[in-house]
């Protein structure tokens, strides 16, 4: 007898948090962007990462996270797609999306605010200013409750060495700015004298910067929150990240152990409930560290959908239809298009341990020699069994 295929469902969806009548553009604008990836490929490979929890919401999109291989992975997932989709392939498309969009006087929840240029006010379903102002570093401790935020001064690159007396070696600089930042681009963590200069240097344009203690980190959390359209807020959950020696992002794991304390939660939901009496609206996830002494720190503040968002909403539904208890949320990167990689990837969903959120494919990529990046989460009972299986897959040539 043939298996029947599963029907992966989110506990919540985006049409469900936001409301009738938005349009979710998850891309950050074709401006060069210094505090996150500048790397068309990627950002183009956001478009497609919330697709399997949108419900019914439009979303903009890349067309080449949309081509017929990637698509059929997406369905033999049991993913439900069905939601209108504005496409655009290249900059110039992008750009009259949002002249047509405008003109039909229509509103976006954005990820990342763009210039004034490019995308009129009137399209923005939040003002932008409060969502700068609610992710510019130099804010968290207004938005932090007293105790919760690190050790930490605002100042300028060129008065970087005047703060070092008061954070000595490791500390770590942030850019403090109202640009879009995103996966720790616009952080830099510096051990020695060099690593000060080359923060001085890398940090020099921007308008100012954040020096905080190096916190040692027992437990990394991302908390989520949503306060939805009619001013409903609703705990998400928590991942625990995975961010490496740099402090680059690198995913997530969502298990029984990525549930945090009580007061760690509640650390996070007076987080949310702050930008909540600004005006906030959608969806935010708070980085909150536990020390070994027992501190509750919140670092990073993201109200935005966060990358681990669509993991935290369908695990739920991956427990109960594929019968997994860890998820992983990853990247992968190949050289060429998914073509060689499609009978890998097919065989991971139909063996139960694959589901796949975005997929660009790089022969179908209005960019020269585009790769193929994969987004998506890799199950196992344990964590164990889930980088077991990822390993699959670095050696078929996702890396």
């Amino acid at each position: 007898m043939q298996k029947s295929k599963p029907i992966i469902v989110p506990r919540y969806t985006f049409s469900e948090i936001y409301g009738p009548d938005l349009i979710f553009n998850p891309r950050p604008s074709f401006a060069h962007n210094k505090w996150i990836p500048d790397c068309p490929v990627k950002l183009d490979l956001l478009t497609g990462s919330q697709f399997a929890v949108m419900g019914d919401m439009p979303v903009i999109c890349s067309r080449s996270v949309t081509t017929r291989q990637a698509t059929d992975l997406y369905e033999r997932a049991g993913l439900q797609l069905r939601f209108p989709m504005h496409y655009y392939s290249t900059e110039e498309d992008y750009r009259n999306l949002f002249k047509r969009l405008e003109n039909e006087r229509k509103q976006m929840v954005v990820q990342h605010i763009h210039p004034e240029e490019e995308m009129s006010a009137v399209n923005y379903w939040i003002d932008p200013k409060l969502v700068q102002f609610l992710n510019n570093k130099a804010n968290l401790e207004e938005l932090v409750p007293e105790g919760h935020a690190p050790k930490r001064v605002s100042t300028t690159a060129a008065k970087l060495h005047e703060h070092l007396e008061a954070f000595p070696f490791p500390c770590v600089v942030k850019a403090a700015t109202n640009e879009a930042n995103a996966a720790g681009f616009d952080v830099f963590i510096c051990r020695t004298d060099e690593d000060i200069q080359k923060a001085e240097k890398f940090f020099e344009t921007c308008e100012g910067i954040v020096i905080e203690e190096f916190l040692e980190i027992e437990h990394n959390y991302c908390v989520q929150f949503a306060c939805t359209f009619d001013e409903k807020l609703i705990y998400l959950g928590s991942t625990v990240q995975n961010i490496d020696d740099n402090a680059k992002y690198k995913g997530n794991w969502v298990d029984e152990d990525s549930e945090p304390d009580s007061e760690v939660i509640k650390v996070g939901r007076r987080i949310m409930e702050e930008g909540c009496k600004r005006g906030y609206r959608g969806i935010a996830g708070f980085d909150i560290a536990v020390t070994p002494d027992g501190r509750k720190i919140a670092f990073d503040l993201n109200y935005r959908v966060n990358g681990s968002t669509a993991a935290l909403l369908l695990k739920d539904s991956i427990t109960e239809q594929l019968g997994k208890k860890v998820v992983k949320y990853v990247s992968w990167k190949s050289a060429g298009g998914i073509e060689p990689l499609y009978d890998t990837v097919k065989q991971a969903v139909e063996d139960g341990y694959f589901v796949p959120l975005s997929i660009y494919n790089g022969s179908e990529s209005p960019y020269e020699d585009a790769d193929t990046l994969i987004q998506g989460l890799v199950l196992g009972d344990s964590r164990y069994e889930a980088d077991q299986k990822e390993h699959i897959f670095q050696r078929a040539g996702l890396s």
